[in-house]
């Protein structure tokens, strides 16, 4: 996504979070031995069927 700006403090995924539109997280990717930055696109608590990479409430944005 051009321009997005990723914070050095960007959260890691939990569970039970509430997380705001436009809020990211970040999720550790072992095969690629880096973390993908997604961006939230829907407010919403954070559960197993919420999580990165579920289109409904995540965009991609980068790996770091």
């Amino acid at each position: 996504m051009p321009g997005a700006i990723i914070s050095n403090a960007t959260r890691i995924w939990e569970l039970n979070v509430h997380w705001t539109l436009h809020s990211q997280c970040g999720i550790w990717d072992p095969k690629g031995r880096g973390v993908d930055i997604f961006e939230c696109i829907r407010a919403h608590d954070s559960t197993p069927s919420t999580q990165p990479p579920n289109p409904q409430f995540w965009r991609y944005i980068a790996r770091r």
